[in-house]
């Protein structure tokens, strides 16, 4: 048997000393990999000097989403068990939970230039917004159902948000009745700019670096759409877009 695909090329594995890898975080000096270790409850921190775990931290339960303060000093998990989000001082370990929703906190993305970090709430369809001086919450906006996977334009005025749809009764591996979507939320009000209609399952998304591009998944579908995004003054112009409309379109006939 030959080599796997890819293994040639490998350049370091690393044992995280947990289970079930979900969510990969990079200090600000690069020399610490956080990996949040879903079934364990735990967060891995990885000396990418040695390639070993020099410290592990428990948290709440089911740990997902995770964002390192620009000083390095705090490190924020989203528990998706009971919705919370937690705070861990990396110098002294100490920890704090901000909020719990009793929902499913899932995907976290900071803005370090406005102090503030962005919470995906999956099982409540929300947006909620967290001030890092003062490490409180406040919910920012509604979203579709099931809000998968957020990002920010590099201006940090638009949050773009890939939302499921309603799942399947069966099981979500199943095509649900409902398409997915994309939102485009602004960040000072929580207004939604304009949406997307997707297809089964928007998952995956990212805002390229110059914000000029927006990739998202149809994670039933094993599609990638790739669309070119307007200016943050087109969006505030556009009086919500397809914001409203795109509702209707959502039930799949």
């Amino acid at each position: 048997m030959g080599d796997r695909p890819g293994d040639k090329d490998r350049k370091a594995a690393f044992q995280v000393r947990g289970k079930l890898a979900k969510v990969l975080a990079l200090s600000p000096d690069e020399k610490t990999l956080y990996v949040s270790n879903w079934v364990s409850s735990t967060v891995a921190a990885i000396d990418l000097a040695t390639g070993k775990t020099s410290k592990r931290y428990s948290t709440v339960t089911t740990p997902r989403g995770l964002y390192v303060t620009a000083d390095g000093g705090r490190l924020f998990v989203a528990g998706f068990e009971n919705g919370d989000i937690q705070r861990i001082d990396l110098q002294t370990g100490e920890k704090k939970i901000l909020i719990k929703t009793g929902g499913a906190m899932r995907h976290l993305v900071g803005d370090a230039r406005k102090g503030v970090l962005y919470a995906g709430e999956f099982s409540k369809n929300e947006i909620y917004v967290v001030d890092l001086a003062s490490e409180t919450v406040a919910k920012l906006g509604d979203t579709n159902h099931r809000p998968n996977t957020i990002d920010l334009t590099p201006d940090g005025k638009v949050l773009y948000i890939s939302n499921r749809g309603k799942d399947n009764p069966k099981s979500y591996y199943i095509p649900g009745p409902e398409w997915g979507s994309v939102l485009a939320m602004d960040t000072e009000s929580g207004r939604i700019f304009d949406a997307i209609v997707g297809g089964n399952q928007c998952t995956g998304l990212d805002v390229s670096p110059d914000g000029s591009l927006l990739a998202f998944s149809d994670f039933l579908d094993n599609t990638i759409r790739v669309y070119r995004l307007p200016s943050y003054q087109t969006l505030l112009a556009g009086e919500g877009g397809r914001a409203e409309t795109h509702r209707a379109e959502l039930t799949k006939k």
